[in-house]
C-alpha cells in the first residue's frame, strides 16, 4: 500500500481513536487491579489474596489479549476492512467496559451485590471478554492500520504521539475521575466505569465517519492457517533477524516493567503513603501522577523526535537508560521522612520511571514497525503481542505478587481484612531484570553493522 503524508484527517483518526482505546486499557492496565484491591479492603467477608488474583488477572487478559490478536490481525490482513474491525469493535468495547459498574461489594448503587471474591472473580471474566474486543479492534485493527499508513520517516512522530495517549488519557482519569474511585467521593466505580465505558463506544460510532475509506481489499495469497503460523517458522525469524531481537528486547523490558507495574497505583498511595484524599482539588497523588505523567508525555515525544531525526537505533540504549533510573530511584520513595518531601521525591522519580516506560516503547515499536514485511501487518502485530504481552503479562506481575507477599508491609482495610502491600523491592528486581536487555542488544547492533558493511561492499 502507498503511504501518503499524514494529513490533518489522519492525525486526528490517530489521536481520537488512540486516545479513546488508551482510556480502556488504562482502565485494565491499572484500574481494574485497583477495583481488586478495593474489593479485597472494603469487604466483610474476610477478603482474598488480592496480590494474586491481580497477577491472575494481567495473565489472562494478557493471553487473551494475544491469542486474539494473532488471529483477528490475520483475518484482517486476508480480508481488509480494518475501518470496520476498529469502529464495530470500539463500540462493544466500551459496552464491556460499563459493564463492570454493574456488581460492586457492599454497596446499594450497584446493581448486582456479591462476595468479595465472587465479585473479583467477575473481573477476571469480564476482563478477558473486553480484552477480546479491545485486542481485536486496537491491537489487531488499529495499530495495523497506523503502520500500514505511516512511512519509516514518520514513525518516531507517530509513535511518541500514539505512546503518550496512554499518559494523558491517565491523566484525564486521574483529574477528572479519580475521585469517583475514593472514599471521598463514595466508591462510585459504578459512575467511573459508565461514563469512560461510554466515552470509548461513542468514539467507535464517530470512527464510522470519521475513519477514511481503505483501498486495501485484504490479501489472500496464503492459507489463513499458513499466514497464522508464518510468524513463528524459523524460515521467516532468519529472514527477518532484526525484527526479532527487537522484539526481545522488548519482550525483557516489558518483563521488567509488569514486576511493578500493576501494583503501581497502590504502591504510590498505600506503600508510600501518598494521599489521594484532599480538601483542595488536587490531593498529593494526583499531583505525582500529573507531574509525571505531563511531563512524561513530552520527554517521550521529544525521544520519538529524536529518533526520527538522528536515527532510531542511537535512542535505544539512552531510552533504556532512562528507564533503569527511573525505576531504580522509584524504590526508595518509601524513605522520604516528611511526606511534603516524600511527595515531591515521588513526582522527581515518577517523572524518570514514566519518561523511560513511555520513551523505550516509542523508540521500539517504530523499529518494530519499520521491520514488518509489508502486507503483514495484522499478522504480525500478533507476534508482537506475543513478546509484548502476553509472554511479560504471565511472567512479570507473578513475579511482583511474590516480592509483595515476602516483603510487602500489612495494610488493614476498612473492615479489618489485612493483605501485604507492594514492596518497593519490586523496583529494584525491575531495574536489575531490564539489564539483561544487554545480551540481545549486543547481537542487534552487530547484525546492523553487518548489513551496513555488506550494503558498502
Amino acid at each position: 500500500m502507498s503511504k501518503s503524508p499524514v494529513g490533518v484527517r489522519m492525525w486526528f483518526v490517530f489521536i481520537l481513536v488512540g486516545l479513546a482505546g488508551q482510556f480502556a486499557w488504562s482502565i485494565e492496565n491499572m484500574y481494574l487491579n485497583t477495583y481488586i484491591t478495593y474489593l479485597n479492603f472494603t469487604s466483610k467477608d474476610g477478603g482474598f489474596d488480592y496480590n494474586l488474583m491481580i497477577a491472575i488477572t494481567t495473565a489472562a487478559s494478557a493471553a487473551v489479549a494475544t491469542l486474539t490478536t494473532i488471529f483477528i490481525g490475520n483475518l484482517t490482513d486476508r480480508i481488509g476492512k480494518k475501518k470496520l474491525f476498529i469502529s464495530i469493535g470500539y463500540i462493544i468495547w466500551g459496552i464491556a467496559t460499563a459493564s463492570f459498574g454493574l456488581f460492586n461489594v457492599n454497596s446499594s448503587t450497584s446493581f448486582i451485590v456479591m462476595s468479595s471474591f465472587l465479585a473479583a472473580t467477575m473481573v477476571v471474566i469480564i476482563d478477558c471478554v473486553m480484552t477480546f474486543f479491545g485486542s481485536s479492534s486496537n491491537d489487531a485493527a488499529f495499530n495495523a492500520y497506523v503502520t500500514s499508513h505511516v512511512d519509516d520517516a514518520k514513525r518516531g512522530k507517530v509513535e511518541g504521539v500514539l505512546q503518550i495517549l496512554s499518559l494523558i488519557s491517565m491523566l484525564i482519569i486521574f483529574v477528572g475521575f479519580n475521585n469517583l474511585t475514593t472514599k471521598q467521593g463514595g466508591y462510585r466505580w459504578d459512575l467511573f466505569f459508565y461514563i469512560l465505558g461510554g466515552i470509548v463506544s461513542l468514539v467507535g460510532i464517530i470512527s464510522l465517519f470519521l475513519i477514511p475509506k481503505e483501498k486495501d481489499e485484504g490479501k489472500k495469497d496464503t492459507t489463513y492457517l499458513g499466514a497464522v503460523l508464518d510468524g513463528f517458522k524459523p524460515k521467516t525469524v532468519v529472514n527477518n533477524k532484526k525484527l526479532y531481537l527487537i522484539l526481545t528486547i522488548y519482550f525483557i523490558f516489558a518483563c521488567a516493567q509488569q514486576i511493578f507495574f500493576p501494583y503501581l497505583l497502590v504502591y504510590i498511595e498505600k506503600t508510600c503513603e501518598i494521599s489521594s484524599t484532599s480538601t483542595s482539588f488536587l490531593s498529593p497523588f494526583v499531583i505525582v501522577m500529573a507531574v509525571a505523567l505531563i511531563g512524561g508525555s513530552a520527554l517521550s515525544v521529544l525521544v520519538g523526535i529524536l529518533g526520527d531525526k538522528f536515527s532510531k537505533n542511537k535512542m535505544i540504549i539512552p531510552s533504556l537508560g532512562i528507564m533503569f533510573t527511573g525505576t531504580l530511584i522509584m524504590m526508595f520513595i518509601p524513605f522520604v521522612g516528611d511526606s511534603s518531601l516524600r511527595t515531591f521525591y515521588a513526582c522527581f522519580a515518577g517523572l524518570i520511571m514514566i519518561t523511560g516506560c513511555i520513551g523505550v516503547p516509542t523508540i521500539l515499536n517504530a523499529l518494530v514497525r519499520e521491520y514488518i514485511p509489508v502486507g503483514k501487518e495484522g499478522s504480525f502485530m500478533g507476534i508482537r503481542m506475543l513478546f509484548v504481552v502476553a509472554l511479560p503479562m504471565c511472567i512479570g506481575p507473578f513475579i511482583g505478587s511474590a516480592l509483595n507477599n515476602s516483603f510487602g508491609k500489612t495494610y488493614i482495610g476498612d473492615f479489618g481484612v489485612s493483605s501485604p502491600l507492594p514492596s518497593n523491592y519490586s523496583y529494584l528486581v525491575g531495574s536489575l531484570f531490564l539489564l539483561l536487555t544487554c545480551i540481545p542488544l549486543f547481537f542487534y547492533f552487530k547484525e546492523v553493522k553487518n548489513e551496513k558493511r555488506n550494503q558498502q561492499m
